[in-house]
């Protein structure tokens, strides 16, 4: 009896420190999704129209794209990096919800620049929507990742593994001389010191940020400000910058500029930019980080033929989204789809440490 009793403590006692042991490693190997932009619009709203954003279409691509990631084995989250309705319409916002909750995996959002009211302008009415924190307390916990009272965050959603969302919207006020809504980005003063704070209590983890805005142009017009596209990133992105990489920081996710998968590496950090559910060429990204790579795999969200002709279509037709290297000739048009499409990088590693 006594001989079983110690037996028995032996056991114990070993998968008491294997259980120890195994709590104090950093995750091995986690998948999530990256997804943007999906621009929700129910189709019974008055204006909603298929442009450049297919908006009528908007739903059934957000429903394929949840479906399609539902099936993904071992999955552990969906990031989701902004622009999450046409213009923060309460109707909108709780379609995404009910979307959204099909996942099977937590999800992540962050604020984009159609997330918030539009401003009334003397020159051009707005529609009156929701106050970008009313929009962040609709996507609380593991539907979302906000907290309450904020619109950024941060969450460990593995061992050693944190994830920033930052919000990067300001006020939409109309601009007449660009005839458009200020669609531009910036990380606040009081947003940069809540995050080095998170950055310096979490700087010997692995740190992914989320962002809707990009930290960097993905375009030479997104610098010279070619149909005000230097609104695609954060106006103050260097001291973002500064601030990641005095604190080790070497994944950043976008979305925003509606273009496919791609990456680049500036001052050792890697900043990948997220593809549209809404707008050609239609894609996510499946990746999977260990604590020294990041792999990924770009896939198109599935959809009738006749609704990929009318993306391509009018994608092809809008002026506004062409770059100066992107006449309207058949050799631009090449040109004009092989940037949206990045066809070289539809699958990659690199490494993080």
């Amino acid at each position: 009896m006594m001989r079983r009793f110690r037996i028995l403590s032996i056991v114990g006692i070993f998968l008491w420190v294997l259980a120890a042991f195994s709590f104090c490693l950093a995750f091995d190997k986690v998948k999530f999704v990256a997804i943007s932009d999906p621009h929700i619009s129910i189709p019974q709203q008055k204006g909603v129209s298929d442009g450049f954003k297919l908006g009528l279409k908007t739903v059934m691509l957000t429903e394929n794209v949840v479906a399609e990631i539902n099936k993904i084995p071992d999955l552990n989250f969906v990031l989701l990096a902004g622009d999450l309705t046409q213009d923060a319409e309460p109707w909108n916002i709780d379609e995404l919800r009910r979307i959204l909750d099909g996942l099977k995996v937590p999800y992540f959002v962050v604020l984009g620049n159609h997330d918030l009211s539009l401003v009334p302008h003397e020159k051009k009415d707005q529609p009156v929507s929701l106050s970008k924190y009313t929009v962040a307390g609709a996507f609380i916990g593991r539907s979302g990742g906000m907290v309450p009272g904020m619109t950024y965050y941060s969450h460990e959603v593995a061992k050693d593994l944190v994830l920033i969302g930052l919000d990067t919207s300001r006020a939409q006020v109309f601009v007449p001389e660009a005839g458009l809504n200020d669609f531009g980005g910036r990380v606040d003063e009081g947003q940069m010191r809540w995050l080095e704070g998170v950055l310096k209590k979490n700087q010997k983890k692995t740190i992914i940020v989320l962002t809707h805005h990009s930290l960097v142009p993905w375009h030479d017009g997104d610098v010279k400000n070619h149909n005000y596209w230097r609104w695609f990133w954060v106006d103050n992105a260097g001291d973002v910058r500064g601030l990641l990489k005095k604190y080790g920081v070497r994944l950043v996710f976008s979305g925003h500029r509606h273009i496919s998968t791609r990456y680049q590496n500036v001052d050792d950090i890697f900043h990948f930019i997220t593809p549209a559910i809404s707008t050609y060429p239609m894609r996510y990204t499946v990746y999977e980080v260990t604590p020294t790579t990041l792999s990924w795999e770009v896939k198109d969200i599935p959809a009738p033929q006749e609704v990929w002709d009318l993306a391509k279509k009018n994608f092809l037709a809008n002026k506004w989204w062409r770059g100066p290297d992107h006449p309207e000739t058949p050799e631009g048009d090449r040109k004009y789809l092989e940037f949206y499409e990045s066809p070289g990088t539809m699958k990659g590693k690199v490494k993080v440490k």
